[in-house]
């Protein structure tokens, strides 16, 4: 038996979520059951990509560069027709990539799977021009579509019309949950390597970018350093802000209490190494990094905009960005009386649905269904 051929479509291949989500599927599959293809406009460097090789995903690209419309459209049409997929999962952000499944019904492709992995659009000039396409796309292509899927019932809302948004499928981001298991003597390790064993470490995880909203979080650190000097701001992740989060440090003076640490392809050990996981987005589809710090037993404070199904135990307070940098800093300091060991809080996470094996067999058993 020939295994399934499986088309997995994103607009931009980086070291988001997404490629995350999708390493992490895709290297648990059965090769015998399932052949993938990573298909994207544009492919640029990502952590995940080797390690995906190395299991037998293929990656191609299109014209390599997301603005190319018209040629992303006739390569994508001309590669269904040649390899003839059984499936395209569709991994989506706004409603106007929305068009490429209308090339796949035009291809013949039996199965077309519409995955929403957001709620909403950067702020931009064009955002109100962006949001007017984003929902006449939506109405108009989301149709050829033969099964909607989401990671929270706001991304279903989001990305499909009312009718179709009501019959999603939730698709849990599963997590290694068990690689974030905590680990006390790491935890140590990472602290003295960076000078951080008498510190407070407030951490953060994600691109540093608008919808992250960093900025902001450099406003609630200068508040906690009033009550906790010794504190430290721990920031993993690369982004377009990265810039303006120097200059903004350095214009209050706290630049030498932040550490850009970059990208990393082990996030547990820095989880373990903090103290509080501060989550300001201004939207998530789900906030993945929130599910994965619970998991290391870290206690988290998040905005209101992150979607419930992310909340899977009781270390996450939720808090709107309108209370301001001074009630965010209160949160992060307040005191917390621990209802288990950090150890346990893996556990908690994988039988609230997010372990990684699960999720692969689930979404395995519906490729070759």
């Amino acid at each position: 038996m020939q295994p399934i051929r499986v088309c997995c479509f994103c607009e931009s291949w980086e070291s988001g979520g997404i490629e995350s989500f999708l390493c992490n599927i895709l290297c648990r599959m059965d090769p015998e059951k399932v052949c993938a293809d990573v298909v994207v406009s544009c492919l640029k460097e990502s952590i995940f990509t080797e390690r995906m090789r190395a299991c037998g995903i293929q990656f191609r690209e299109l014209s390599g560069n997301q603005r190319s419309i018209l040629q992303n459209g006739r390569l994508f049409f001309r590669l269904l027709k040649e390899q003839k997929y059984d499936v395209v999962h569709f991994h989506l952000f706004q409603g106007f990539s929305l068009r490429y499944v209308y090339l796949a019904k035009k291809a013949s492709v039996p199965v077309r799977i519409v995955h929403s992995h957001n709620t909403a659009l950067r702020n931009s000039v064009a955002k109100p021009l962006k949001l007017c396409i984003h929902h006449v796309a939506k109405h108009l292509f989301a149709r050829f579509a033969t099964d909607f899927w989401a990671c929270s019932s706001e991304a279903s809302d989001f990305m499909f019309p009312k009718r179709e948004a009501k019959s999603f499928r939730w698709i849990p981001n599963g997590i290694r949950t068990e690689q974030f298991r905590f680990n006390e003597d790491v935890r140590e390790e990472v602290r003295n390597e960076f000078g951080l064993s008498n510190s407070f470490v407030i951490g953060n995880i994600g691109r540093l970018c608008y919808q992250k909203n960093q900025l902001f979080l450099v406003d609630v650190f200068a508040e906690v350093l009033k009550h906790r000097p010794e504190s430290r701001l721990l920031l993993i992740g690369v982004g377009n802000t990265e810039a303006a989060l120097r200059a903004r440090a350095r214009k209050i003076h706290i630049e030498d209490r932040i550490i850009f640490y970059g990208v990393s392809a082990h996030p547990e050990k820095l989880l373990w190494a903090m103290d509080v996981f501060a989550f300001p987005s201004r939207f998530e589809g789900l906030g993945i990094a929130v599910v994965e710090a619970q998991a290391t037993g870290l206690p988290v404070v998040c905005s209101a905009q992150i979607p419930k199904e992310a909340l899977v135990t009781a270390l996450v307070q939720r808090i709107a960005l309108h209370e301001g940098a001074g009630r965010w800093a209160a949160m992060l300091l307040a005191d917390r009386d621990p209802t288990c060991e950090r150890e346990a809080y893996a556990e908690f996470v994988r039988q609230s649905g997010f372990g990684i094996s699960d999720t692969a067999t689930l979404i395995e058993d519906f490729y070759v269904r």
